[in-house]
């Protein structure tokens, strides 16, 4: 048996050594701390409206361009305005962009389906920056981003910015969405941002409605050929003009 006053003591040198290693490691970095939290604060309000529009039992969780097209389709002459508003809030409904390039062609055909997809896409764009530029962002970049956050900003914010983000837009390669985040993080002026994400987005969206008018027709290969060439074309240009070494040595 421990007597009381050993008991006592062992309690007390416990105490001791966890306000020391307190001291020490969490006062020390107390700002390390704070970030953490906050990122963690940040990370579950994020999930949760992400996981409630995803759980939503008005999201239809489409499989195929066909499911779009009837799930659209039934809102009769509201159709192309719920096709903008979920091509818009599109990153929180987990909706392939794919198919929604795709079914814009089936549902409104390839003239108008030009234009909603290009309506859509910046809407998309600007809501992704809005959330980089005023939703934490900037901040998490500051903090977390890292040399790589740094030659992005570098990159986006040197000269000959509008070039830069129609690359960016027009290369295959690049993901959409961190790239929209990313800009709005690094302040990148959002006239050149919008801007050049129109025009780098139209090669595709024609290239996208063409394929899906042609859907079990004879201008099938054409389009194939087509959509090979309105993204294949970029990506040699941009390896052969020296641009992606521009990317690479951004410091």
């Amino acid at each position: 048996m421990i007597s009381h006053s050993r008991r006592i003591y062992l309690q007390g040198l416990v105490l001791g050594i966890i306000i020391m290693v307190y001291e020490r490691i969490f006062m020390k970095n107390r700002r390390n701390i704070m970030l953490f939290l906050r990122v963690i604060a940040y990370g579950i309000f994020l999930g949760a409206i992400i996981y409630g529009a995803y759980s939503s039992p008005y999201n239809p969780h489409p499989k195929s361009t066909e499911d779009i097209r009837h799930w659209v389709a039934g809102f009769g002459s509201l159709a192309p305005l719920i096709y903008v508003a979920v091509y818009t809030i599109r990153p929180i409904l987990f909706f392939p962009t794919l198919l929604l390039n795709l079914s814009a062609g089936v549902l409104f055909g390839p003239f108008l389906g030009v234009l909603l997809v290009l309506t859509g896409g910046l809407g998309c764009a600007s809501f992704c920056y809005i959330l980089g530029r005023f939703g934490g962002g900037q901040w998490l970049l500051n903090n977390f981003g890292g040399s790589w956050g740094e030659r992005l900003k570098q990159y986006l914010l040197g000269n000959d910015s509008f070039t830069k983000m129609l690359w960016l837009r027009t290369v295959p390669i690049f993901p959409y969405d961190p790239v929209s985040i990313i800009s709005g993080s690094v302040g990148l002026s959002y006239r050149t941002y919008a801007l050049a994400t129109i025009l780098g987005m139209l090669p595709g969206a024609i290239a996208y409605n063409f394929l899906a008018d042609s859907f079990g027709t004879s201008k099938f290969y054409a389009a194939i050929a087509v959509t090979v060439l309105a993204f294949g074309v970029p990506l040699f240009w941009w390896k052969r003009c020296g641009a992606a070494k521009a990317l690479g040595d951004s410091k």
